[in-house]
């Protein structure tokens, strides 16, 4: 581990953390991120990356009560938020709300409009229509279901789902504790927009969905059942050079693996085949760890949290793997510090220069160098704890990340 690695990952949590000033930043100057916190609260931070300090810009008590995931949309300036809240068992509800930036610096977030949704809404993704109107598609983890809103929200049309997929078992779980019911985990786009899909933890399957592209509803496909007691989570996606192969990476929770599929479009769906998997790790991930989200930055470089491994203690870690150029297949790189306690998020910058890492226990926001040539993740820019800190394996703490660009 390098020095400054050790060093930071050691340091506790301050308001502003420093680091050595170095030339490999070119994004802009300044920048704004929004964060999710299980306490009730929706964050905005403020990132001077000159100064290599990242702010409280501001908070706002909405969203629900356990506010899980942000989507920002950048065309209309708004950020939507889905809430955890409520569970099928008592007959709760989650919400998804709207905000809009402000010109106030102590509330640079105001509430637009707020709806009531099926409970435990955990991420969301926004997609088109072929007339450029918009949709969001909601993953209910403790719902067992995905819904979809058309958008913009309007509190004053009492807004409603435009259509919910609820889900039942398939088959006896392989893991009774944490399979027993469907949990839907993330809701997002194939890279030709006109699909989404849906990990589903709980019943080792991928929902797929065909967009209506004349009314914005979904069509449900035949779903993609995984290997038993993958636990699927999150999806991210390689395209080849001639835009002819998409392929399909999942991070499976329970079997702390990254999952390889080819997806193939037929005439009405979207069809995936299995072509293998890659433990994101330099032996088998610990048994204390989990692995959660997995994204592609560059069309290269695949980056994997790993929360609980304690790693680079007291923090844990980022994987780092590389796909082939020819056929999207996984190599495991390296292990780096997540500069704080259970990874749960993280997003790279659209300047590739920069990734946020939501860590969820000690809730903090850590922004990391990244090398756009190599994929390399470099020193700590800044840090920040944001709201109180959480219990590993617990929902609290920091929930969701994301640039505001």
């Amino acid at each position: 581990m390098h020095v400054l690695s050790r060093l930071a990952a050691a340091l506790p949590l301050a308001t502003t953390i420093w680091a050595f000033p170095t030339s490999t930043n070119t994004s802009s100057p300044s920048s704004t991120l929004y964060v999710s916190h299980y306490d009730g609260h929706v964050y905005t931070l403020s990132l001077d990356t000159a100064a290599r300090s990242l702010t409280l810009a501001g908070s706002l008590q909405a969203c629900g009560a356990m506010p899980s995931w942000v989507t920002y949309d950048a065309p209309s300036n708004t950020l939507y938020c889905v809430d955890e809240s409520g569970s099928s068992a008592n007959s709760g509800n989650g919400t998804l709300s709207s905000f809009s930036p402000t010109s106030s610096s102590n509330v640079p977030l105001r509430l637009t409009d707020k709806t009531t949704t099926l409970p435990g809404g955990v991420a969301s993704v926004i997609y088109k229509d072929n007339d450029g109107r918009d949709y969001l598609a909601i993953a209910h983890y403790e719902g067992s279901a995905v819904s979809n809103f058309k958008l913009p929200l309007s509190m004053s049309d009492n807004p409603t789902a435009l259509q919910t997929f609820e889900f039942s078992l398939p088959g006896p779980p392989t893991d009774p504790s944490r399979q027993d019911a469907p949990h839907p985990h993330e809701t997002f786009l194939d890279p030709t927009g006109a699909y989404v899909l849906t990990p589903d933890l709980g019943s080792d399957v991928i929902h797929i969905f065909a967009i209506d592209k004349a009314t914005g509803k979904l069509n449900e496909c035949d779903a993609f059942a995984v290997k038993p007691g993958n636990g699927p989570r999150h999806g991210a996606w390689w395209t080849s050079k001639n835009k002819k192969t998409n392929v399909l990476y999942i991070s499976n929770e329970l079997a702390n693996t990254v999952s390889t599929y080819t997806a193939s479009y037929g005439d009405e769906c979207l069809v995936l085949k299995d072509d293998g998997d890659i433990v994101p790790y330099p032996t088998d991930v610990p048994s204390s760890a989990n692995i959660a989200e997995v994204r592609v930055a560059d069309n290269r470089d695949v980056y994997v949290s790993v929360r609980n491994d304690q790693s680079f203690a007291p923090s844990d870690s980022m994987a780092f793997l590389q796909a082939s150029a020819d056929d999207g297949s996984l190599t495991y790189k390296n292990l780096t510090t997540s500069y704080g306690k259970t990874p749960r998020t993280f997003v790279v910058n659209k300047a590739g220069t920069l990734l946020a890492i939501g860590n969820q226990a000690t809730s903090d926001v850590a922004i990391v160098e990244r090398d756009p040539k190599t994929g390399a993740l470099g020193d700590l820019v800044a840090q920040l704890q944001v709201g109180a800190t959480g219990t590993p394996g617990q929902s609290d703490g920091l929930s969701s990340v994301i640039w505001a660009e």
